[in-house]
């Protein structure tokens, strides 16, 4: 039997249907019993979704957009994001 600690290890595997077997088991019979690890469960699946649409969304505004968003991440200096350098 999985505990808590062991299904958020496995959760995003779950979501994406990944697992089989046993393993698949396992975490059906944990979120049966366990309401906190199928409260996180959900949650992280709307997470996911909620990112896929912002980056469809993106996408579909400007097919250029990664490239901005990754020139634009490596010209933050990292001295700025340190705590204590504001």
């Amino acid at each position: 039997m999985l505990n808590c600690k062991q299904f958020t290890d496995l959760a995003s595997g779950h979501i994406d249907h990944q697992h089989t077997g046993w393993k698949r088991l396992e975490i059906g019979f944990h979120l049966m019993i366990c309401h906190h690890c199928r409260r996180f469960s959900r949650h992280l699946d709307r997470s996911r979704q909620t990112g896929a649409k912002i980056a469809e969304q993106l996408w579909r505004s400007d097919p250029t957009v990664t490239d901005k968003i990754y020139t634009r991440i490596i010209q933050v200096p990292t001295s700025e994001n340190e705590p204590g350098n504001q």
